[in-house]
């Protein structure tokens, strides 16, 4: 898991500029990376783009990243600019598991290693000070990276079966007769069946990398922050538990064409759900901006 905040800008020496060479070298460095690692954007793109995909919110990232990035303009071009050799520790054992996790196919390594490249390789050009002062943003591509398999499969049949008892425990409480048999939900006159995709894991992910970025892009204290973050944990439950009741009300009260149109468009709903809590939230423990914009 990424932290959710970078060390407060203090700065000490003047602007920094990117040298011609710099820039000529940081180009070559990540040309042969990505020659290196051709297989990962392959295999990202399927990932992201796999129907019912977990990872849908994954080319975001880099536009979140990237604005993180400006909005530490300040404290990076502050940051003294200085190569740093000690980064070959870490670059060179990284960027051989990197090409031997390649022929392998273990994409979770592969993943993983080719960030972890990019940053040594960038700690290895700018030096310490400016790997610092873009430590969170830089992290938080990680979020791009897909869980390995036996984890998510865990996790899924977790939250699938404790969504299930939640959504029957819901509906019984507004006054409908469900029985769980399973992951089905049976009620009078639908059937509501909780296949994996509907599990919650898949809100939990993105509710997470929305609730990083917005806590580090937040102002507050570092308790503040954590708590945000932490917050988007019981919130997808909840979102996911409130959505599968809707869905189930829909079917029972409607019909099965009417729950298949609200299904088509459930995804939205909890996403809007869930944001505006994280802004409700954020507002209660007493956050006013966000990057530097008063929002609330």
């Amino acid at each position: 898991m990424t932290p959710l905040l970078d060390r407060p800008n203090t700065p000490q020496a003047a602007p920094a500029r990117h040298d011609p060479f710099t820039r000529l070298l940081l180009l070559v460095g990540l040309g042969l990376l990505l020659a290196v690692s051709w297989p990962i954007p392959i295999h990202l793109y399927r990932e992201y783009t796999a129907f019912e995909s977990y990872y849908s919110y994954g080319p975001v990232i880099p536009f979140l990243a990237c604005f993180m990035l400006w909005h530490r303009r300040t404290a990076l071009a502050q940051a003294v600019q200085k190569p740093c050799l000690a980064a070959l520790a870490v670059l060179v054992p990284a960027l051989a598991l990197l090409i031997w996790s390649s022929g392998q196919e273990l994409a979770w390594v592969m993943d993983n290693t080719f960030f972890v490249c990019l940053y040594s390789g960038l700690w290895l050009v700018l030096g310490t000070q400016w790997i610092w002062a873009a430590a969170f943003p830089l992290a938080f591509l990680l979020w791009m990276a897909p869980l390995p398999g036996p984890l998510l499969n865990d996790a899924t049949y977790g939250s699938q079966h404790f969504c299930t008892l939640a959504a029957a425990q819901m509906l019984h409480f507004f006054g409908f007769h469900p029985v769980v048999t399973g992951s089905i939900i049976q009620l009078d006159n639908f059937s509501l069946f909780v296949d994996v995709p509907c599990s919650g894991l898949k809100n939990l992910l993105s509710l997470m990398m929305i609730s990083a970025a917005f806590a580090y892009l937040l102002d507050g204290s570092t308790a503040k922050r954590v708590l945000l973050f932490l917050f988007s944990v019981p919130l997808s439950i909840a979102v996911n538990v409130t959505r599968l009741t809707l869905l189930g009300v829909v079917g029972e009260c409607f019909g099965t064409h009417a729950a298949h149109v609200f299904h088509d468009w459930d995804g939205l709903l909890s996403l809007v759900l869930g944001v505006t809590a994280l802004f409700w939230f954020a507002r209660r423990i007493g956050c006013r901006t966000f990057a530097g914009w008063p929002l609330f």
